[in-house]
């Protein structure tokens, strides 16, 4: 049985917080225990991630290792890898459908990330220059699953592939990309764009 994940609600304006916290309740696994007007009243405590809603108020440069998922404005995104810096893991709308919501906390839980179809939409597609690295099909889709959380056991069931498989593919990925770990092989695969919806 998965333990349950406490919530906190930050947003300034009581209708979005309200429905915000109504949403997130009825999904399984989830216990809202904070809802809050600014995230400076969160001092103190720590749930196990942070709805944001950045609606009325401008990206914070750090939020203390905090898991966030952020709603913010379409028609201004913010730059993804300064987010992901700051600590928000998934990027969604106040125009986002619920399953939108319940998709970028799943991905949140698994240790992944989610950005909405609707912002991808507006941001750059995948790099083209020569400089850029070329990914092999295979490792592309082990770069998406990777970015959204999944361990190597469980990228080679989805794949049809040995876990061994799977760790060589990542170790290629992590050279091409110049990347040293997981947070910066998911930096890197929102930078390039192949960053899809959870399924």
């Amino acid at each position: 049985m998965n333990p349950i994940e406490t919530v906190a609600v930050v947003a300034a304006d009581p209708i979005v917080r309200a429905g915000l916290a109504r949403m997130l309740s009825a999904a399984p696994g989830l216990a809202v225990r904070h809802e809050l007007a600014d995230l400076a009243a969160l001092r103190g405590h720590r749930p196990s991630l942070v709805v944001l809603d950045l609606y009325d108020r401008p990206p914070a440069a750090s939020w203390d290792e905090l898991r966030v998922v952020a709603l913010v404005r379409p028609q201004d995104p913010p730059d993804l890898t300064a987010a992901l810096r700051g600590g928000a893991v998934a990027l969604i709308t106040r125009r986002s459908a619920a399953v939108d919501l319940v998709l970028a906390v799943e991905a949140v839980r698994r240790g992944g990330v989610y950005v909405t179809a609707e912002l991808l939409a507006v941001l750059p597609g995948p790099a083209t220059t020569a400089r850029e690295p070329r990914l092999t099909d295979r490792e592309a889709e082990t770069l998406r699953w990777v970015a959204q959380g999944l361990t190597h056991s469980q990228i080679g069931r989805r794949m049809g592939l040995t876990e061994s498989t799977v760790n060589t593919y990542v170790k290629r990925i992590r050279a091409k990309l110049h990347a040293g770990n997981k947070a910066e092989l998911t930096r890197r695969a929102i930078e390039l764009g192949f960053v899809t919806r959870s399924p």
